[in-house]
């Protein structure tokens, strides 16, 4: 790497950018997925939107599997040369989204941009690694996390001011100018790294990647194609893969993951809470939306971008706030009580959310939310604090790379579960209610009032769905008190 520490702090901030952007994919199409159901399926139905959950699940899926993989293989390559690749896969991704034809081949593509996307984040943890003293390399991993939370916070309200006036498709073209941006920035400031001979694990990368996939997949899958025949045998093939990953990374020489750190209780306590965090979090950053396009949120039905957006920015524009504060509370009280605090509120928040009705006022959902998204940013800087102090300083790279792969999955896993069950719950609802048909002798008047009042039991049932979403979120940020009440601040040394 260059030498200077300010030219260090100026490549790790140049290299959090690409963080940022792809951070910003992780979340940027849950405001218009409803356009993308529209233009790519035709019209909004029940089967569209379960499709188009896969759009966020695969790029989650994606980005999580490359994360534990990819910092090894720039510690082999170069740091500079595998960012170039990576920001070249990622742009290769986004250009095939934009001019994605169907929805299968936009998930497809969405995971291509995933790959590229999540290596960028092992990458500049890499550097940090091998560019900062141990004293410094805490505060270098705390702005790389903070570029990830920034850009997954801001996604959304991002793709709603994009897609509401320059169509959803533009959010995936705009990538690529500010890739060659970034490519110039890092060409420009980040200097050649060293080749370091160290092993690359791919066989474990490999079982860990198929183990997570059919996972996913199963959970996916098991609404429409039913547990018994679908679900539980790929989850029984799921966890083959997992166990021969657990025993191929505790065998191999240069592991790639470290299993023995969960043996550190603060350790494995602080990635099971950030696991439930990316449950709650990926529901409410979704489901917010859904609920302002199916109950016509604020006086309109129209399925504009920035209905959800507006509603939705309530909540996230207090995740930043709460995870500044959330530091200073984590200094004085400790991380146990201000992470248990955080989702005590978060829990309240998303209880009171899934009491909204479809006349809930304005003020209302700006109270719920706000307290929603102030827990969200609370447990941030303790969990973080809990694995960085939880590990020696030399491991303190692929701890948070491994912190951030639990939320993630945690994001994944949920979303994955909670659109399949809700597709069929929907579906189980709405089975002895058909759309009404114009009968002999009906007149056009009548009709239109039958198909009306399908129409407003059909919202009610939506509702009814939804409201079970944030109920379920309420009960992750519970359980994940539990967890909280074991986490550490004592720093260990290296």
């Amino acid at each position: 790497m260059i030498s200077g520490i300010r030219s260090i702090k100026i490549s790790l901030a140049v290299l959090c950018l690409g963080i940022f952007l792809a951070a910003v994919d992780q979340t940027v199409v849950v405001t218009v997925l409803p356009d993308i159901i529209d233009d790519l399926e035709g019209g909004f139905s029940s089967s569209g939107v379960e499709r188009a959950g896969w759009i966020v699940t695969a790029y989650l899926l994606g980005y999580m599997i490359v994360l534990p993989l990819m910092g090894r293989v720039a510690d082999r390559f170069g740091h500079r040369r595998i960012y170039f690749l990576s920001l070249g896969i990622f742009a290769m991704g986004s250009l095939l989204c934009a001019l994605s034809t169907s929805l299968f081949g936009l998930v497809g593509f969405r995971a291509i941009q995933a790959v590229g996307g999540g290596a960028l984040v092992p990458v500049a943890m890499a550097v940090a690694g091998h560019s900062f003293t141990p004293r410094q390399r805490a505060i270098a991993l705390g702005v790389i996390g903070a570029a990830g939370e920034a850009g997954a916070v801001l996604g959304p309200i991002y793709g709603a001011v994009v897609g509401q006036f320059m169509g959803w498709r533009a959010i995936f073209y705009l990538n690529l100018p500010l890739v060659l941006i970034i490519f110039w920035l890092v060409h420009r400031y980040v200097g050649k790294s060293p080749r370091y001979p160290v092993r690359i694990d791919y066989r474990s990368g490999l079982l860990l990647a198929l183990g997570l996939g059919s996972a996913t997949f199963a959970i996916s899958g098991a609404g429409e194609l039913g547990w018994l025949t679908f679900g539980l045998p790929l989850l029984g093939i799921s966890l083959v893969f997992l166990v021969a990953f657990v025993f191929s990374d505790s065998h191999a020489t240069s592991p790639l993951v470290r299993i023995s750190m969960f043996a550190n209780r603060a350790f494995s306590s602080a990635n099971i809470a950030h696991f439930l965090l990316g449950v709650a979090m990926i529901t409410a950053l979704v489901q917010v939306p859904s609920f302002a396009y199916s109950s016509g949120w604020p006086e309109t039905s129209d399925s504009s971008p920035m209905i959800g957006g507006l509603l939705l920015i309530r909540l996230t524009l207090m995740i930043p706030a709460g995870a500044l504060a959330g530091g200073l509370l984590a200094r004085r009280w400790g991380g146990r009580l201000t992470a248990t605090l955080g989702f005590a509120l978060s829990a309240l928040g998303l209880l009171l959310t899934s009491r909204w009705s479809i006349d809930v006022g304005a003020l209302r959902q700006t109270m719920d939310l706000l307290v929603t998204g102030l827990g969200f940013g609370l447990v941030i800087a303790p969990i973080s604090l809990s694995v960085i102090n939880s590990v020696k300083k030399s491991r303190m790279a692929s701890a948070s790379a491994v912190l951030t792969s639990t939320r993630i999955l945690g994001m994944t896993a949920g979303l994955a579960a909670i659109n399949s069950w809700g597709i069929s719950r929907y579906r189980t609802i709405r089975a002895g209610d058909p759309l009404p048909l114009p009968g002999l002798g009906m007149t056009l008047s009548r009709y239109l009032d039958q198909l009306r009042i399908w129409e407003a039991r059909n919202v009610e049932a939506i509702l009814g769905v939804l409201s079970d979403f944030f109920l379920i979120a309420a009960v992750a940020c519970l359980l994940a008190i539990i967890p909280s009440l074991f986490l550490l601040g004592k720093t260990n040394s290296d």
